[in-house]
């Protein structure tokens, strides 16, 4: 069985510069030990969604961190529990 990581995954608005357009940062921040982990960035509030869910969050839950990001600002999902090939998959792994 493949091990568990465990941590917060954090989204963070960027209003983005004369390179980049608006956009939503994710990262995945381990409890414990080094990954390397990437961030990934989500070009709008519905693709924030699609993420979230391919990162194994219930639609309902992944829509309510989504708006949370795009009123809020920072936001940090925590109690993440996946396996690194989970986090790759998605994107949040190297």
């Amino acid at each position: 069985m493949a091990a568990k990581l465990i941590g917060t995954i954090r989204i963070t608005p960027k209003a983005g510069d004369e390179k980049t357009k608006p956009h939503f940062e994710v990262t995945f921040v381990p409890y414990a030990g080094r990954v390397e982990a990437k961030p990934v960035c989500v070009n709008t509030h519905e693709e924030l969604v699609t993420f979230l869910m391919e990162a194994r969050l219930p639609e309902d839950e992944a829509s309510r961190w989504a708006g949370r990001a795009r009123g809020e600002g920072v936001v940090i999902i925590s109690g993440i529990e996946r396996t690194e090939s989970q986090l790759k998959d998605c994107g949040l792994l190297a």
